[in-house]
């Protein structure tokens, strides 16, 4: 597999990601540098880790894993998607539902957007593919894009959005669950 194929499939790959940070950049105040570097990381880590799984499952239990890992993803993001819209909307005041400062939201959201990076790495197993070079180009272009979401979200600012960008984010991420659904279903 050639390096351009395995970046455009890590492109593909990182959109939930531009979407999750995008989405987490316009409902939260301006996060620390700290707490958005550990966002990005986690989440291109996450992409990363589950393409190396992927690829080690692929090679024994392919059949196992495929049947089910779509519904994974779309339970995951559609409870966070409608907890975050159920809060805002409960809320007087702008909510912390989105909030990637919490370790435990920033996990649900690594998880959910990278289940589809499992599937990929079972396909990079039958694809001659080297799997470290595949897993490092995931990683790498699911931290630019991730980084790239926080960016086009504090361009647009939370004082423009307030708390509309909560349930926008939550809508997000239930579509993002419906598509990934939706894909696995067809």
């Amino acid at each position: 597999m050639y390096l351009t194929e395995v970046i455009i499939i890590a492109i593909g790959l990182s959109m939930d990601s531009f979407a999750v940070s995008l989405a987490s950049g316009l409902c939260k105040k301006p996060l620390r540098t700290a707490i958005l570097l550990r966002a990005v990381l986690m989440l291109g880590l996450f992409q990363a880790s589950f393409a190396a799984l992927g690829w080690f499952i692929g090679q024994s239990m392919h059949h196992l894993i495929a049947s089910f890992d779509h519904w994974v993803a779309f339970l995951l993001l559609a409870m966070l998607g409608t907890k975050i819209i159920y809060d805002s909307l409960r809320n007087g005041k702008s909510s912390q539902t989105f909030d990637v400062s919490d370790i435990f939201i920033l996990l649900g959201l690594s998880v959910a957007t990278s289940i589809d990076a499992l599937v990929v790495g079972m396909g990079l197993g039958f694809l001659e593919a080297t799997i470290l070079e595949s897993v490092m180009v995931i990683g790498a272009v699911t931290i630019i894009f991730a980084a790239a979401g926080f960016w086009v979200a504090k361009m647009f600012g939370l004082r423009v959005w307030g708390k509309r960008a909560e349930i926008i984010g939550g809508v997000v991420l239930i579509g993002i669950g419906i598509k990934i659904l939706i894909e696995h279903l067809s």
